[in-house]
C-alpha cells in the first residue's frame, strides 16, 4: 500500500484530498444499521464495473491478516445512486462510500460523520475520470480502511454500553485503572494477582479477554519477539488448558502482523496472530493491544482470543467474532470513575 502511494502520489496528497465535516458525536439520530464489518458501496453501475472495483476489492476484499480461515476484511454491496437517495433504509448503514465521476468535477474526498444515523461515516471520493477515482481509491486506502474500521469501534462500543457487565467494568477498573465497554454475557473466569480473564461462552463458539500488567521498566520491550515471549509467559501461567499437560500459547509456526496505533491518545503497539493450544488440538485467532497505562506506568496487554471450530459454526465468521474481542479493546478510557 505504501508503495503504492508513492507511485500515485501525482493525484493529490493523501490528507489534503480529505475535507472532513464535523466529527462524530452524540446526535439524537437513530441507530446505524449493517451487518459487522459490512460496506455499502453508492455508484453507478458503470463505474463500478471498471477498474474501480478491483481497486475496492484490492482494499476491502482481500482476506483479513491472522486468520485461520480466508475472509475478507469487508463484505461490500454496490447499489446505485437513484436507489440510494431518498431511501432511509440504504441512508442509515453505517459504513457509506459514495463514489462519482465528473469530467468537469475536481479530484476531492468528502468525510461526513452521523449524517444520517449514528454510527455512522460517509466518503464521498469525485473524480474527474474513472483513472483518477481508481488512483484515488489506491493511494488512500489506507485512510479509508481506517475510517470504517473506526465505525464498527463505535459501534461496538454503542451496543457494548447498552448491557453494561458493571460488576466486571469496576474490577478492570480497580485493577488497571480504566475502564472497558464489556457487555453482560461476559462473565470473570480468573482475576489473580496482575492479571484477569473475562470470557464469553456460546454454543458454538468462546471468546477471551485477558489483561495483564507488570511494571514498564527497561526489560519491559515493545518489540514483537518480547510482546510473543510475554503473551506466552501469560497464558502458561495463569489459563489452563483443556486436558491434562496442555496449555495455550501463540502459534510460532504462523505469521504474525505488528504495527503502532492509538488507543485514544495513548500510543500501542497492535499485534495478530493465531494461538494454539499445546499438547490438545484449539487454535483460533487473537488481536492484542500493548501499551503504558498513563497514570500507573504499568505495562498493560490486553489480549482476545477467538475460538469457533469450523465444524460447528460454518455460518460463523471468525472475522465478526474477533471484532467483538477487538471491540472491547477499543473501548478503552483512562477517565477516572
Amino acid at each position: 500500500m505504501r508503495t503504492l502511494f508513492k507511485i500515485l502520489s501525482f493525484v493529490c496528497v493523501a490528507v489534503s484530498l480529505f475535507c472532513s465535516c464535523g466529527t462524530p458525536a452524540l446526535t439524537g439520530k437513530p441507530g446505524s444499521s449493517g451487518k459487522t464489518l459490512e460496506l455499502m458501496v453508492v455508484t453507478k453501475s458503470s463505474i463500478y464495473s471498471t477498474m474501480a472495483k478491483e481497486a475496492l476489492d484490492s482494499l476491502f476484499r482481500t482476506p483479513q491478516e491472522a486468520l485461520n480461515q480466508p475472509e475478507p476484511r469487508f463484505e461490500t454491496v454496490q447499489i446505485s445512486p437513484s436507489k440510494f437517495d431518498g431511501n432511509t433504509m440504504f441512508q442509515s448503514h453505517r459504513n457509506i462510500l459514495m463514489l462519482e465521476v465528473d469530467p468537469q468535477g475536481l479530484n476531492k474526498i468528502f468525510l461526513e460523520y452521523d449524517k444520517w444515523a449514528t454510527p455512522q461515516v460517509i466518503i464521498r471520493i469525485t473524480a474527474d475520470s474513472k483513472r483518477s477515482l481508481d488512483s484515488m481509491l489506491l493511494a488512500n486506502g489506507d485512510r479509508l480502511l481506517k475510517e470504517f474500521y473506526n465505525q464498527e469501534y463505535r459501534r461496538m462500543d454503542k451496543v457494548f454500553s447498552q448491557t453494561p457487565a458493571v460488576k466486571i467494568i469496576n474490577a478492570v477498573y480497580d485493577k488497571f485503572g480504566f475502564r472497558l465497554s464489556i457487555p453482560e454475557e461476559f462473565s470473570l473466569a480468573k482475576s489473580q494477582d496482575d492479571f484477569m480473564w473475562v470470557r464469553k461462552e456460546a454454543k458454538d463458539f468462546s471468546l477471551q479477554l485477558y489483561i495483564y500488567s507488570m511494571p514498564a521498566g527497561e526489560s519491559a520491550s515493545m518489540e514483537e519477539s518480547a510482546i510473543l515471549d510475554r503473551l506466552d509467559t501469560m497464558l502458561k501461567k495463569y489459563v489452563p488448558g483443556p486436558s491434562e499437560g496442555s496449555y495455550p500459547g501463540v502459534e510460532r509456526r504462523d505469521f504474525f502482523y505488528t504495527r503502532d496505533v492509538m488507543l485514544g491518545d495513548v500510543k500501542a503497539v497492535e499485534t495478530r496472530g493465531l494461538w494454539r493450544t499445546y499438547n490438545d488440538f484449539m487454535s483460533g485467532p487473537f488481536v492484542c493491544y500493548t501499551f503504558v497505562a498513563p497514570e500507573s506506568r504499568q505495562l498493560i496487554t490486553l489480549m482476545g482470543c477467538v475460538y469457533s471450530p469450523s465444524q460447528r459454526s460454518k455460518m460463523m465468521m471468525k472475522r465478526d467474532l474477533l471484532m467483538q474481542v477487538d471491540g472491547i479493546c477499543r473501548s478503552i478510557k483512562f477517565e477516572k470513575l
